[in-house]
């Protein structure tokens, strides 16, 4: 035996095939765990979702992933794809639950359609680049009105929220103690994955930079948090409730003030709707701020970055104006840094750091009135299935009245749009809302 083992490591070609060997072991193991999957996600499209919604937190960890194949960093758009085909291939073999055409789809027709014409009108990577950014997700609305989520899926769903919430909370948590030089030491880069403020680190947890992170957390804590509260004497929502504090801390030491802004506005909304607890909450938090140390307060709400935000609005509010159908997508913010490093340039991409100024700015006066008309019909789906859900699907109606609301009050001093995974999870918010049964009698169980 130690013979034939010498001999192979003295033979090149033989070498060359115990090389390739170890190579195809991690596809092998990734094969051994992907087949299953997407079985499942063939014989039952709803899984697909579930399994994109809790993988997508972790999405930052093949930064500093030992082995990454080279289709890896599409894995989100390559499974949601793959969902959307057995979505559309399971409708005529399977009986599902009738859902009219929601009136919340034009709008959102009117506004990808502009996007559409800009990407067409380009003919080029930038319009190709940009539609791709800033429309994807919205394939997550096809997928589930075409197969929606019962009551048990959008419980597995709710679950799934609060674990991941939890991991990546207490991961954001951790980083603040090992500090900045143990996450280069991992593969983390200054500037793009590692950023302070002042003299904090800024958790960015397991995805690839802080925004996202924070908006995530404000995402989870604006849908969970209605579950939990509409049913109290159920022991996973009591333990979330208990271990909430986490996920506040990580989202604070994020110091991404677009996501306070963002939870404060839904909570305000949760407050006055249903919830009159966040009322009895919000004068402790005040106290609290008293008690916070000097060079936090100072970190947390220095005015540099507004300053930043509004000179750059200044500088090219001309530009917008001299050309009112816009400048085309993928011409700003996420976008159009994807856009250069696609083509390979250096040139200088403006961030404006506002929803309503990009839309302004990319495709004119029609693409921001066609914004704000998204934002106010996606608020009014979310009101009117408050009206006509019962029980846990009132929560999630409210939630996403909380979350449009939030979004809206966010986007002034951010793209909400463009920071990942914002767009994913509320289409996806909103097609569950809009598929939910009316029909109490309709609704199965919960295990």
């Amino acid at each position: 035996m130690a013979v034939a083992v010498g001999f192979a490591f003295a033979d090149p070609g033989a070498n060359r095939v115990v090389g390739a060997l170890v190579h195809a072991i991690p596809l092998v193991l990734l094969a051994a765990i992907l087949v299953p999957i997407l079985l499942g996600i063939a014989r039952r499209p709803q899984h697909g979702i579930l399994w994109l919604a809790a993988l997508v937190p972790y999405y930052g960890l093949l930064i500093i992933a030992p082995y990454r194949p080279p289709f890896a960093y599409g894995w989100k758009e390559g499974l949601a794809i793959y969902t959307l085909f057995w979505s559309l291939q399971s409708t005529p073999r399977r009986k599902r639950v009738a859902h009219p055409f929601p009136k919340v789809v034009q709008p959102i027709l009117v506004y990808v359609g502009l996007g559409l014409i800009w990407m067409l009108f380009l003919h080029n990577t930038q319009g190709i680049v940009g539609f791709k950014v800033d429309y994807f997700w919205i394939l997550l609305g096809v997928i589930v009105w075409r197969t929606p989520l019962d009551a048990k899926d959008r419980d597995r769903l709710i679950s799934i929220l609060m674990v991941d919430a939890l991991i990546t909370s207490a991961l954001g948590l951790a980083q603040q103690v090992v500090g900045h030089v143990y996450l280069v030491g991992l593969g983390y880069s200054y500037n793009t994955n590692i950023r302070f403020t002042g003299s904090f680190l800024r958790s960015f947890s397991t995805m690839d930079n802080p925004f996202n992170f924070a908006f995530y957390l404000a995402f989870v804590m604006l849908i969970v948090l209605p579950q939990c509260l509409d049913d109290l004497g159920r022991l996973r929502n009591r333990l979330f409730l208990i271990l909430s504090p986490v996920v506040i801390a990580a989202l604070i030491f994020t110091f991404v003030r677009g996501a306070w802004l963002a939870l404060a506005v839904g909570c305000a909304y949760l407050a006055i709707r249903r919830y009159r607890i966040f009322f009895l909450i919000a004068p402790f938090a005040l106290i609290a701020l008293l008690f916070v140390p000097g060079n936090f307060s100072e970190s947390a709400f220095a005015s540099g970055s507004l300053v930043d935000r509004q000179l750059g609005w200044t500088q090219n509010i001309n530009k917008a104006a001299a050309v009112p159908m816009g400048h085309g997508i993928g011409t700003t913010g996420a976008s159009g840094f994807k856009v250069q490093e696609v083509a390979q340039t250096s040139a200088t991409v403006y961030e404006p750091d506002n929803q309503y100024f990009k839309a302004l700015y990319e495709i004119g006066v029609f693409g921001l009135w066609f914004l704000v008309l998204l934002f106010v019909s996606l608020l009014w789906a979310g009101r009117a299935a408050e009206r006509e859900a019962l029980g846990l699907d009132r929560a999630w109606a409210l939630g996403l009245s909380a979350l449009v609301l939030g979004a809206m009050a966010a986007s002034s001093v951010a793209t909400w749009f463009e920071i990942f995974p914002n767009d994913l999870y509320l289409w996806l918010t909103l097609s569950v809302v809009v598929t939910m049964n009316r029909s109490p009698a309709q609704r199965p169980a919960l295990s």
